[in-house]
């Protein structure tokens, strides 16, 4: 929504400036929307408000209780947090009139955490960049989210532009039935004695069904975004989505009946830690299969890299092959070296890389084949590390830092890359001449949001109200789930001392896996095979719980559609979906304008956020 908003704005504004002629073209609108869509990763818990707990929470809530002097502030260098308790008190309860801003403690934590950062996002960059043509031209992966804004921005091989939409009778109503019931709630903001309308009401709008004892519940929440973006889904992927949902259910179910216990769960994980180890293992073969598949593709990348092969085709990129692999190599070895220098040991790091690698290309591909966009990882990188290694394995530094690395959480989502992965699908839509200048651009406005609203974050807690007072419970300390949780849990794992492996969490990922494989092996020797492996990846997930129902009714309709009336047909009933989407958007600006005027430092939601 970050993006959507000021992007349809744009949209809107340029339909007006069309009809005199100085209309943006449809490469410039789109060059917004990758800037935006992967900039739009910088604001809020995507990563500010995590990179700036974690950097601040461990110096700021150390007590003799916690014992994160004792344990995890001598291993937490200078130059990866901050430590002076004057500093961070500035932060959270504002700074004492006339005392100077802190810029030593600040200035070297947040340039080489910027570069760390940059690393990463480059990191992303490139693996897409790499990966755009197996996924878009041998694959032919759908990517439903670029779809849809292809669609609205009218580029070539799309039928419609926003201003030639507008027009369409069926967009019209879909913009209006969507538009009327968000319009009909937030007139219920301002009364009490008139009932929310039952979606698109947040919480309100939220319905769980309990099955059994033990059982997770079935939640039957409507997200529009999930319904709209699911019709320009394969039908096997939606089906997917929504079997493997009520399997986990069934198991999680029976796990627990049987008080079959794995221990405690891992923050920003799947609901069952059972679950969590099984899907990420999943993921893990599911990534794989996908590089064997690619091994062609891959052939043709090392023989232009390394030994600059004029017969590989490089020129509808973003950059240059050779310009990926070695930018992808420079940054990688950067990371590492950052991580090692700052305490970790090898092990450790190539265990967290690898996790990270299987989380980047996974999230990445389930995005782009089934367009589901409120999703988190099955199983985190860090806790992948931790029970790999255990804190016997880890020891105090390399937990330390470990527990730092939750900075680049941003709400368990996997930093960036499923964003990053439009962008070359977005630049094939582009003018050729334009497509080598938005690899740089995407970059520099990736770091233009991040030190806007880093360093607005940073003012408004010494010169505002201190973070302390932000009005959530983000920068207070309540809870497990931010940097004080994350550092108290560290705590406690540490304290453990010589634990190992935990082989039996393994084990059940090395049983997710196979069950990946064995479903993989059954739709190549049978063509027909109705199952996609892509669900059982996801399915442990929370947001799988909100995100279900929605994606068994669109691929009801779908089903429906497809089948009466082909593929005429599903052309024919796109501008409806793309009506709510729009009348979706529309309905959040005026909510949030309700809110900043009438309601400021309260809040209303609009839909319930998985």
């Amino acid at each position: 929504m970050a993006m959507l908003i000021p992007f349809v704005g744009l949209l809107v504004l340029n339909a007006f400036l069309e009809k005199r002629g100085l209309g943006f073209s449809p490469t410039e609108l789109l060059t917004v929307c990758a800037i935006g869509l992967v900039a739009s990763t910088m604001q809020g818990e995507w990563l500010t408000v995590w990179f700036l707990q974690m950097l601040t929470m461990p110096a700021y809530y150390a007590s003799p209780e916690n014992r994160f002097d004792e344990l995890l502030l001598p291993h937490m260098p200078s130059w990866t947090t901050i430590t002076d308790r004057e500093a961070v008190r500035g932060f959270y309860e504002g700074l004492v009139p006339g005392a100077a801003f802190p810029w030593g403690e600040w200035f070297s934590v947040l340039v080489w955490w910027g570069l760390f950062i940059g690393a990463i996002l480059t990191i992303n960059l490139c693996l897409s960049v790499l990966l755009r043509k197996q996924w878009m031209e041998y694959e032919k992966l759908s990517f439903p989210v670029a779809i849809a804004l292809l669609e609205l921005t009218g580029v070539s091989g799309t039928t419609a532009t926003l201003r030639t939409l507008v027009k369409n009778r069926l967009f019209q109503m879909g913009f209006l039935v969507t538009f009327a019931i968000i319009a009909w709630n937030v007139f219920t903001w301002f009364t009490v004695n008139i009932p929310m309308f039952p979606f698109l009401a947040g919480r309100y709008g939220r319905h769980v069904l309990a099955v059994a004892p033990g059982f997770p519940a079935i939640v039957t929440t409507f997200v529009l975004l999930t319904f709209c973006l699911g019709y320009f889904t394969k039908l096997e992927v939606l089906f997917s989505l929504w079997f493997f949902h009520v399997v986990q259910i069934v198991i999680v179910g029976i796990m627990n009946r049987f008080g079959l216990d794995l221990g405690e769960n891992d923050p920003y994980s799947s609901s069952h830690p059972a679950i969590g180890w099984m899907t990420f293992g999943g993921m893990a073969v599911f990534v794989l299969w996908g590089f064997y598949i690619a091994r062609s593709h891959f052939r043709d990348i090392f023989r232009k890299a390394f030994l600059r092969d004029e017969s590989v085709d490089d020129s509808e990129e973003l950059m240059s092959y050779r310009t990926s692999v070695f930018l992808l190599l420079v940054s990688a070895s950067f990371v590492f070296l950052w991580l090692f220098r700052a305490g970790m040991g090898a092990g450790p790091i190539l265990a967290w890389c690898f996790a990270m690698l299987v989380l980047f290309i996974g999230m990445s591909r389930i995005v782009v084949e089934s367009g589901l966009v409120y999703l988190r990882v099955p199983l985190t990188a860090q806790g992948f590390t931790w029970h790999a290694f255990g804190p016997g394995g880890l020891g105090p530094a390399g937990a330390s830092i470990l527990t730092l690395t939750m900075s680049l959480i941003a709400d368990g989502k996997t930093f960036a890359c499923t964003q990053m992965a439009h962008v070359p699908r977005l630049s094939m839509a582009m003018a050729k001449r334009s497509r080598k200048a938005i690899a740089p651009t995407v970059l520099i406005g990736c770091f233009l949001g991040l030190a806007g609203v880093v360093a607005f974050t940073i003012y408004q807690g010494y010169y505002g109200v201190g973070s302390a007072n932000f009005g959530r419970s983000t920068f207070k300390g309540i809870g497990a789930l931010n940097g004080a949780g994350f550092s108290r849990l560290a705590v406690s794992r540490i304290q453990e001392g010589t634990e190992l492996t935990d082989w039996t969490r393994v084990l059940f990922m090395g049983g997710g896996g196979l069950f990946i494989a064995v479903l993989y092996y059954l739709r190549y020797r049978f063509l027909n095979f109705p199952i996609h492996p892509i669900g059982f990846t996801i399915c442990g997930m929370v947001e799988m719980q909100d995100n279900a129902f929605s994606l068994f009714l669109i691929w009801g309709v779908k089903s429906i559609i497809m089948k009466v009336g082909g593929l005429e047909r599903y052309r024919h009933y796109a501008p409806w979906f793309l009506g709510m989407i729009m009348g979706y958007v529309a309905g959040v600006t005026m909510g949030v304008i309700a809110d900043v005027f009438w309601f400021p430092g309260e809040g209303h939601e609009i839909h319930c956020d998985p």
